[in-house]
């Protein structure tokens, strides 16, 4: 037998929060705890995450983050997915949910709920059926349970017990053996389990805490190594000593706004066609017009990416509005400005970066397209970390983001399909036509 343990949110989604703590990290030590215990019982055990974020995770694109948390349960083809999340909103107890009546995930769900409600002795809240995607979109059956409300101060105190959550891994232990016809077996232990926590502390604040020293250490190594922190400690919860510290290169942390750039058209182009196959095709203006104001290109179309949804928009500015850095939309319902033509935008969007980044005139030759180029502090943000709280509001991890996205870009292989091989002809006709050829 073979199940997926999914614990709910993770990274930039932190699911339900209150009363000091965030459902994503109760639901990934729960599901640590959960792991040894169904393995004992010969059951195997992927994890949709291991950390706080899941294998092949999207940022901030919850729809691709779940679809990859489903795609790794049906390559690994197992026989239960079981998704583990907190509730909120002001009630309390306990609740599975199915997408349907009448099939194995229900049955499922009936033999997982009581166990959860006796460890808890908390309201049964019952089998619930909910259109949720990772319920939907799975071939196997599945199941996700909302262990206790994380706003509700009775249920918070039962959660912040290290104890009580070893308990609710026992309970869906069990339940997932009962589901299998699997007489459940304790592990045999010789010292009880610790009430032991590592924190996560990055720059001075503590962002979550693991069960395990080595996840928490991953975490830490991954928020400095992505240029989301410049350090982060590990720190044990029973004597607050530190058991692990690690820095960031101080001369390599920043990503400067200028400087040449070393990506290609065609990687940009086809890393944008993979989410988005109707994407105009902008990014030869990008690398035209970067080039000539000395601007690192490739950034600005991860930018321009993150702004838009991969040209997908969906937000207050519309296409037809060819922003495609979202100049001029401050929020309560304005929608920013409106250029011309495409082109005309991506110069906008470049020129609002030079004035961040350079303190120096536009190159000759450059028309001043961006309304907002005046409002601009001139060279306040020569790194595009240094755009948090500047170009977005308040814009936490915001040019840490951008860096992110242009690091999967630089990583595309660019194939010979007929597909890119006419985005590359295109780009050819529209390079040597301003070449004047």
């Amino acid at each position: 037998m073979k199940v997926c343990i999914d614990p709910g949110h993770g990274g930039y989604d932190p699911g339900a929060v209150g009363n000091g703590m965030k459902e994503k990290d109760l639901t990934l030590d729960i599901c640590h705890k959960l792991k040894p215990l169904l393995e004992y019982n010969d059951i195997s055990v992927i994890l949709t995450r291991d950390g706080d974020y899941a294998a092949g995770y999207y940022e901030n694109d919850q729809s691709r983050d779940l679809a990859a948390r489903v795609a790794s349960a049906e390559s690994e083809k197992v026989d239960l997915f079981v998704s583990i999340h907190i509730n909120a909103g002001g009630g309390t107890g306990v609740e599975v949910l199915v997408i349907g009546t009448g099939g194995r995930a229900e049955i499922a769900a009936y033999k997982v709920l009581p166990y959860l409600v006796q460890v808890g002795e908390w309201r049964n809240r019952g089998v619930k059926t909910q259109n949720v995607m990772v319920l939907r979109e799975t071939s196997m059956p599945a199941i996700l349970t909302e262990n206790g409300f994380i706003d509700k101060v009775d249920d918070v105190a039962k959660l912040r017990e290290t104890s009580f959550r070893q308990a609710l891994a026992v309970a869906h232990a069990k339940g997932i053996c009962d589901y299998f016809g699997i007489i459940y077996k304790e592990p045999i232990t010789s010292q009880p389990i610790p009430d032991v926590m590592y924190r996560v502390i990055l720059d001075g604040k503590q962002t979550m805490a693991l069960s395990t020293p080595d996840s928490a250490i991953s975490e830490v190594k991954r928020a400095v190594d992505s240029g989301q922190t410049i350090e982060g400690i590990v720190q044990r919860t029973t004597d607050n000593v530190i058991v692990f510290d690690y820095k960031a290169d101080q001369n390599s942390f920043k990503t400067p706004i200028m400087g040449e750039e070393s990506i290609t058209v065609e990687q940009c182009q086809q890393f944008l066609l993979k989410y988005n196959t109707e994407a105009p095709d902008i990014i030869p203006f990008y690398k035209k017009n970067g080039e000539i104001l000395g601007i690192r290109w490739g950034y600005a179309v991860a930018q321009m990416i993150k702004e838009t949804a991969y040209l997908k928009f969906g937000g207050i500015v519309k296409p037809e509005q060819n922003n495609f850095g979202g100049i001029g939309a401050v929020g309560n319902g304005v929608s920013g400005a409106i250029f011309s033509s495409q082109e005309v935008g991506v110069l906008a969007h470049l020129e609002h970066l030079y004035a961040y980044a350079s303190t120096g005139p536009l190159p000759s030759g450059i028309q001043m397209v961006d309304p907002r180029f005046g409002l601009v502090t001139r060279g306040s943000c020569q790194n595009w970390e240094d755009l948090n709280g500047h170009w977005a509001v308040p814009g936490e991890g915001y040019g840490e983001s951008i860096v992110r996205l242009y690091q999967q870009m630089k990583e595309e292989i660019v194939s010979d399909s007929e597909e890119v091989s006419t985005l590359k002809k295109v780009s050819q006709i529209i390079s040597n036509y301003f070449k004047g050829k």
